[in-house]
């Protein structure tokens, strides 16, 4: 194979680094992210531990996902300059598959930026296998055996006549494929591999055609990251048309979810959870927070809801291609909101406390687990006397319900929150 075609390097290298904090006087840390000059490497960061790791970008091709058993999900690297096509559809193609045919391979498939699965990949949404509730769009799934079988041959592209078919064979707690690298005139001998699920802690193996090896250690622990800095492709709208651009931005765990609002003003001491409603699409951040080029847009917020812990943050500095540096502004507000554990279940917080002079109140509400009865929130004042009632659904997720308690005389009550046979009580301030 052509050297030209290595733009990976051999080993995974990472670099993990305790962020020093520096705190502004509304209480927001500074978090410093730089992704190198090219955007070269890819960062994870962790908004507790305020804490980054750093990676190579393009030391890997293939990410398998091996999260779960049975969800589907291969990814190409964005960081590379490569062209994923679908070539056929049968599996006995794989051996007469050529790049004289690419003129009718038809469009390039990309990993997708407006999906709420960080697992989804550009090989997942292949067409030509057989149609139908069992297509994995690379493969069908049999029901028999349980495996998922492979129809797809693809052509990945990486520019100047370099080349490699790839081929997914199966799919059952691991993967198995086979490709093959183009010489310049023929297809070097074919490559045939294993890569199980196994037990690392994270949600994808890496695979890299140029060592023909797994390639490890390119996740932080699942649980140690909630945003990641990398570059992803996607459908760009500009005056006239659109298409497909590779963009530096942030993708989100699939722990977190985001509301972004636009326009909110960045610098404020005081915190209040939006209307706007929390998303689990990974590109929520995305790049959204800076415009073409030159520093970030100055009245975007983010919201970011990680477990029961709830920031707010928004970003100061784009340093573009020439340094890869994305600077931003974060801060815990949990406790402005009054966010408390109900057992094990579901956490709950009331905001804002005092009210406002419109005495409405919004619950928020993160149910973990269902219960089998309905929660509900109870408003009582000093004598004991229950002044309000709401029902709080039991669906699992994040939730907010409004109470509107203008017909309430200003004092001090008692709001009693019961969901799953738990009780929390909070005092309420009504101006």
């Amino acid at each position: 194979m052509k050297t030209k075609l290595f733009f990976a390097s051999l080993l995974a290298i990472t670099v993990q680094q305790t962020v020093l904090a520096q705190t502004d006087a509304n209480g927001y840390t500074t978090a410093n992210v730089t992704m190198g000059s090219g955007y070269a490497n890819r960062v994870f960061f962790d908004l507790s531990a305020n804490n980054s790791v750093s990676q190579v970008g393009d030391n890997w091709d293939i990410a398998f996902y091996r999260n779960n058993a049975m969800d589907k999900g291969v990814k190409i690297n964005d960081a590379k300059n490569v062209t994923v096509y679908e070539a056929s559809g049968v599996a006995a193609d794989f051996d007469s598959v050529n790049p004289s045919q690419i003129g009718t391979w038809g469009t390039p498939l990309y990993n997708p930026d407006l999906t709420n699965r960080l697992q989804d990949g550009a090989f997942d949404a292949a067409t030509k296998a057989p149609a139908g509730p069992l297509n994995y769009g690379w493969g069908t799934y049999n029901i028999g055996t349980h495996t998922v079988n492979g129809n797809v041959t693809f052509v990945l592209d990486y520019g100047n006549n370099n080349y490699i078919k790839f081929f997914i064979t199966s799919f059952a707690n691991g993967y198995t494929f086979k490709y093959a690298i183009w010489n310049g005139s023929a297809w070097n001998a074919t490559q045939t591999r294993a890569l199980p699920n196994g037990t690392d802690d994270a949600y994808f193996n890496y695979f890299s055609f140029t060592t023909g090896e797994k390639v490890l250690n390119m996740e932080p622990p699942k649980a140690n990251w909630d945003l990641m800095f990398t570059r992803f492709y996607t459908d760009f709208v500009y005056p006239g048309g659109s298409m497909m651009y590779k963009m530096a931005g942030i993708l989100q765990s699939p722990t977190v979810s985001v509301a972004k609002v636009q326009p909110e003003t960045q610098e404020t001491s005081t915190a209040v959870l939006p209307t706007t409603p929390f998303s689990n699409n990974i590109a929520t951040i995305g790049y959204s927070w800076k415009p073409t080029s030159g520093a970030p847009h100055s009245n975007v917020v983010y919201y970011v809801k990680q477990g029961s812990e709830y920031y707010r943050m928004y970003f100061i500095s784009n340093g573009g291609t020439g340094t890869g540096n994305m600077y931003f502004k974060y801060k815990n507000i949990t406790s402005v909101l009054g966010v408390r554990e109900v057992g094990k279940k579901a956490s709950f917080g009331i905001y804002p406390n005092p009210t406002t002079s419109d005495k409405k109140v919004t619950v928020l509400y993160d149910v973990k687990e269902k219960a089998n009865n309905k929660g509900n929130v109870e408003v009582y004042d000093l004598t004991g006397k229950r002044v309000h009632q709401s029902e709080l659904t039991n669906q699992a997720g994040f939730y907010k319900q409004e109470l509107n308690l203008s017909h309430l005389p200003a004092g001090n009550y008692i709001v009693k929150i019961t969901f799953g046979g738990q009780t929390e009580t909070k005092k309420l301030i009504v101006k």
